[in-house]
């Protein structure tokens, strides 16, 4: 029978599995970006037909996408402290037990598991871990599905309204177009106001002419006399 794996050897697989954590979700990134900026041309599209309702609801995509991003990087930034927590020991022979007290260390194991992004792996690297002797058993509440996180619908219809305003312009926002309505109309009602009407302009011609006429007859009156 061959030997079970060191302390050790443990730790190094531990490691090579981290990596490998990391290497899939930079992949993960890669790939709801490249899907983001489909998405973007789509929005534009819809901009150029004026349909501002299939343009809101891929905006909310995209708002999506990009929290998605943004739980994946932290994620990786997790997995990339806890592996230099177990190059630490490797490198100076520190022991086991200084890791698995480490409210660091257990504290990032913990947000990874709760990530659904990297859930099953985190939860495999936990197992490997606790074998290896570096980590204690996980809290039992770490180890429960992560709950969705409450959705603050005004914060995210804010963050649609600015991806539409970036990609499309104001053109799609849903209060745009009937705010460009009223300013054209506000513009062509003062317009109006300042120019003369066809009536008006006639009217003050006629008292003109009439004025001078009447001018002309006292001018001639008075020569006569």
């Amino acid at each position: 029978f061959g030997l079970a794996p060191s302390a050790e050897e443990r730790t190094k697989a531990c490691r090579a599995r981290i990596r490998k954590m990391k290497r899939e979700i930079d992949q993960q990134i890669r790939d709801v970006e490249r899907a983001t900026k489909a998405t973007e041309r789509e929005i534009k599209s819809c901009a150029k037909r004026n349909d501002a309702a299939s343009a809101r609801a891929l905006a909310r995509e995209i708002v999506q996408a990009r929290a998605t991003v943004s739980k994946l990087y932290t994620s990786k930034a997790q997995a990339s402290s806890v592996e230099s927590a177990l190059a630490h020991r490797v490198a100076t022979q520190t022991s086991a037990r200084s890791i698995e007290r480490s409210a660091e260390v257990m504290k990032h194991m913990n947000a990874l598991v709760k990530t659904a992004a990297v859930r099953e792996e985190a939860m495999e690297l936990s197992r490997e871990m606790m074998k290896a002797g570096v980590m204690a058993e996980l809290l039992d509440d770490a180890l429960d599905v992560a709950l969705d996180e409450d959705v603050d619908e005004e914060e995210t219809n804010r963050a649609i309204e600015d991806v539409l305003r970036e990609i499309a312009g104001e053109i799609v926002l849903p209060h745009a177009a009937k705010h460009a309505a009223a300013v054209v109309k506000e513009e062509d009602v003062e317009a109006a106001d300042s120019l003369p009407t066809v009536d008006s302009a006639a009217e003050r011609s006629a008292s003109t002419d009439a004025l001078k006429a009447r001018l002309d007859a006292m001018r001639v009156g008075e020569e006569t006399a």
